[in-house]
Formats: C-alpha cells, sequence, structure tokens
C-alpha cells in the first residue's frame, strides 16, 4: 500500500517542483532556427514602425489623418487599451495573492508581466500623440495641473514603477537559482548575480 501521508506530499511536490525548474531552465540554451526567424521578422516589424514614426516626425500628425473632429485618434484609444490590459493583470494578480493557494504563482507572475509590459506598451503612445516628443521635456518644467497629459505622466509613472517593483521582488529567488544555473555564459551570470542582489 503507497504512502499519501503529508511526508510523501512534500517529496512529490518537490520532486515535481524540480522537474519544473528543469524544464524552464531548459528555455535558457541556444535558440533554435525558428526562434531565430520569429526574432528576424519581429525586428523587421520594429524597423518599419520606426520609419513610420520618422516619417510622422518628419509631417507631423497629417501622416495620421487625425482632424480636429477626430483629434484622439488610434493613439489615445491604444492608451486606453493597454491601460485596461494593465489593470486586468493587476486584478488577476491581486486576486491570486489573496487566495494566497500554492497553484497560482505561475498565473500570477504572468498577470503581472502583462501589467508592466502593457504599461510599457501605453507610455510612449503618450509622446506620439503629441507629435512634438521633443517639447515633452515642457510637460514636466511648465505642467499645469488642470493638464491630463501632465495627470497622464504622472499616474502612469507611479503605476509602472509599482508594477516593476511588484513584478521584481517575488523574482529575486529565481534569478539566483539562474545565477547559480551551470553552463551559462559569464555575462549572463553576472547579469543573474547584479539581478538577484548577491
Amino acid at each position: 500500500m503507497r504512502n499519501s501521508g503529508p511526508e510523501n506530499s512534500a517529496k512529490n511536490a518537490r520532486s515535481g517542483g524540480s522537474d519544473v525548474a528543469k524544464d524552464i531552465l531548459a528555455t535558457l540554451g541556444p535558440p533554435g532556427m525558428g526562434h531565430k526567424a520569429f526574432v528576424i521578422s519581429l525586428a523587421l516589424l520594429v524597423v518599419w514602425g520606426a520609419v513610420a514614426y520618422v516619417h510622422q516626425l518628419r509631417i507631423g500628425l497629417a501622416a495620421t489623418a487625425m482632424s480636429d473632429y477626430f483629434s484622439w485618434g488610434i493613439y489615445i484609444v491604444n492608451f486606453v487599451f493597454f491601460i485596461g490590459i494593465s489593470m486586468a493583470g493587476s486584478l488577476i494578480s491581486a486576486m491570486l495573492r489573496l487566495t494566497n493557494a500554492h497553484w497560482r504563482h505561475p498565473i500570477s507572475r504572468l498577470a503581472e508581466a502583462i501589467t508592466v509590459f502593457s504599461l510599457l506598451i501605453a507610455g510612449p503612445m503618450i509622446l506620439i500623440d503629441m507629435g512634438r516628443p521633443d517639447r515633452f521635456i515642457h510637460v514636466i518644467r511648465y505642467g499645469r495641473l488642470q493638464s491630463p497629459i501632465l495627470w497622464d505622466v504622472l499616474s502612469l509613472t507611479s503605476y509602472l514603477a509599482g508594477s516593476i517593483l511588484y513584478l521584481y521582488v517575488p523574482m529575486i529567488p529565481d534569478l539566483a537559482i539562474l545565477r547559480d544555473t551551470p553552463g551559462l555564459s559569464r555575462w549572463r551570470q553576472m547579469l543573474y548575480g547584479a539581478l538577484a542582489m548577491k
């Protein structure tokens, strides 16, 4: 008869956890051809977007076909959309943390990462919608409390700082495991060591 007591359950959890750790650490190996092709296609997409943005900087917001009647346009729609996605990630993470269930760690980590990356996409939308990003410093130096752009910048910066901290602090033990993983290149070990605050 098999023992199903708490000691055996803890032993199974530890062995299952080590298998999961091995699977995760296996992703740090050299990328395959499919991965490289995917990264190259994404890089080409980024270059295309950069060329389009430089074109917009040259001729102004007229490149977007926005007018006085349609002044908010797709940039602010994207801003609001990604802020909503980030808030959904925060809500999911908070609910999972309040339940204090052990199975929720990967889902909570994913929700926190979604929050951070959504904010990193939403933030530049404010600058792009301004049309003159070179004048962004004036928002900080001469901003008026009545200005919605000033409050967007302040609230987004605070929200992003808190979300990064909320994602980073639980990752410190994982980064220490990565630092101590044999076979990694020297620069990766130094990076993980700095992030793990050794």
